[in-house]
């Protein structure tokens, strides 16, 4: 998101200001008025400014979720998807699931696949429905939303419930996937995905190549790392990953 140079510069010196006095971020006077004309944007910059914070100021996160709500009610959809995400965190995912149907409606990409990941698992009051999961990342994976291609490969090729596979769909889009990472790093989670893919299609030889630079070569934390090490000996025994839920 783009905001004026005389917003910044607004900014700057408040910050430069506060820095000097060691006093708490307070909004700009002319700030406040633009959102007070209904300035969604100005009010999701504030948000920012409060969740994230900077070298003159600490985050001010019951300040950051308030001003989200304001900018979310003013309209913005990056808010509301912000929002939706604060309120699953606070396991209030019946109002995140409004917020992320609203933001859906204004084009969101992130939307559509939290979305889908609602629907998936069943939360926020929702019935298990992986059909619906996928239209969700269909609609974020038309907007380019890297996650939305992972994870609906990786339901396609992995999921528990033989209803919701269809494995040759799911190489299909990561190969989609791995083409918008062209040039870029691929993170491990991905590459990680696409060893299950190829084993869901019986491309073991692949699979157990590419899982094992994973294990070379990733790091993380330890469930991390042993999931990976787990897949590994499935693909070694010529039996593709299926999910436990």
């Amino acid at each position: 998101m783009k905001f004026s140079l005389a917003i910044i510069f607004t900014v700057l010196f408040s910050l430069a200001s506060n820095a000097q006095e060691n006093k708490e971020f307070v909004v700009p006077e002319d700030l406040l008025k633009q959102v007070e004309s209904g300035n969604d944007e100005i009010a999701y910059f504030v948000a920012l400014q409060f969740l994230e914070g900077n070298d003159s100021f600490a985050p001010n996160y019951d300040k950051g979720v308030e001003w989200l709500k304001k900018a979310a009610e003013l309209g913005n959809p990056h808010a509301m998807y912000d929002l939706s995400e604060e309120l699953i965190y606070q396991e209030k995912e019946t109002e995140a699931l409004d917020w992320l149907l609203k933001s859906s409606e204004k084009g969101h990409a992130a939307s559509f696949e939290s979305l889908g990941m609602l629907h998936y698992n069943g939360q926020a009051g929702l019935e298990k429905d992986c059909n619906k999961a996928y239209s969700f990342f269909e609609q974020a994976q038309l907007r380019n939303h890297e996650l939305a291609f992972n994870n609906h490969a990786w339901f396609l090729a992995t999921s528990p419930d033989k209803n919701c596979r269809n494995p040759e769909k799911a190489l299909k889009i990561i190969y989609e996937l791995m083409a918008i990472y062209a040039g870029e790093m691929i993170p491990w989670f991905v590459l990680d995905t696409k060893a299950a893919v190829l084993a869901a299609v019986s491309d073991f030889t692949q699979a157990i190549e590419l899982q094992e630079l994973i294990v070379k070569e990733a790091s993380g934390d330890g469930d991390s790392m042993n999931s990976y090490k787990e897949r590994l000996e499935s693909y070694k025994q010529r039996k593709p990953w299926i999910s436990k839920n």
